[in-house]
């Protein structure tokens, strides 16, 4: 029965449990991050303008479950899902370059009135997506290289 519902993806207990841990670890950070965003908004406190505080706090619980994945050698259910993490890094570098563009030929600010504005939380969302990416490519680069010391 269980063979059924998850289907036949070589996946071990081991590797089961630690996805179970990235997913509890992710959803505790992010509870803990909305908590702590609705305190602030109560007390008068904005830090990020708009809808910008929330999807920065997706960005923080998906980017740590990511990195956690990569870090822990969690295996992929699929070979395919290699490339979400190399699409993560070009709209990150899109990102990047769009922002850089703003900045430095409209000289427009990150922040406005002490919270981020729309340039300042795509700056901090493109650097989350690429620096998942370039952990993925040093971790695959890192596994080559180590594999024939085994």
């Amino acid at each position: 029965m269980k063979k059924c519902l998850l289907g036949n993806d070589g996946l071990d207990e081991r590797q089961l449990l630690l996805r179970g841990n990235v997913y509890k670890h992710s959803l505790i950070v992010l509870m803990a991050l909305l908590l702590t965003d609705g305190f602030l908004k109560g007390e008068g406190i904005v830090w990020a303008e708009g809808m910008w505080g929330n999807i920065l706090i997706l960005w923080a619980g998906m980017g740590l479950g990511m990195v956690e994945f990569i870090l822990r050698d969690i295996l992929p259910r699929s070979p395919r899902q290699n490339s979400l993490y190399i699409t993560l890094g070009i709209c990150g570098l899109i990102l990047l370059v769009m922002g850089s563009i703003h900045i430095f030929a409209e000289h427009e600010p990150l922040t406005e009135g002490g919270a981020l504005n729309t340039l300042g939380a795509g700056l901090i969302q493109a650097a989350v997506m690429i620096s998942v990416c370039l952990l993925f490519i040093g971790r695959r680069l890192w596994n080559i290289c180590h594999r024939d010391e085994e």
